[in-house]
């Protein structure tokens, strides 16, 4: 039976956050202002080891990936708008000089859609492998169409 998954439900989903130790936490957030393993390691008496380790953790990776990918232009729907912005810029710039290059804005509309494209999941469809066995397909089309 299938399990339907409403919206609600995949929302609560992402909501949902790992625990984080408070500790890893201050790790995480001073990585995202760019220091280096040694420079956190000096930083808070730990062992490059230690640092790299804690970093490497998997609810440690999911926040900082998190962190990069909602902020500045790595937003998605702010790399959105700025090619919506882009486009209605070259829109109107074509309208009022009557010049514009097709090709030009054509790419921003392919970067647009292939943004849209990936940004839908991907539904898998279950496929059955069938295989034909060539003897009973050619004396089933013979049975058919042959010469009676």
């Amino acid at each position: 039976m299938n399990d339907l998954v409403t919206y609600a439900d995949n929302l609560n989903a992402e909501l949902e956050a790992p625990e984080l130790d408070p500790r890893h936490l201050v790790l995480a957030n001073e990585l995202l202002t760019g220091k280096s393993i040694q420079d956190l390691a000096a930083q808070f008496s730990m062992s490059e080891d230690l640092v790299s380790s804690i970093c490497e953790r998997p609810e440690v990776k999911q926040y900082v990936n998190t962190v990069y990918l909602t902020q500045g232009y790595l937003h998605r729907s702010k790399r959105l708008n700025i090619i919506n912005k882009v486009i209605d810029s070259k829109l109107e710039e074509a309208l009022e000089t009557g010049v514009y290059s097709k090709r030009d804005l054509l790419e921003w509309m392919k970067l647009l859609n292939e943004m849209e494209r990936d940004s839908t999941p991907k539904k898998s469809v279950a496929s059955t492998a069938v295989q034909i066995n060539t003897n009973n397909y050619n004396a089933l089309i013979q049975d058919l169409f042959g010469d009676d």
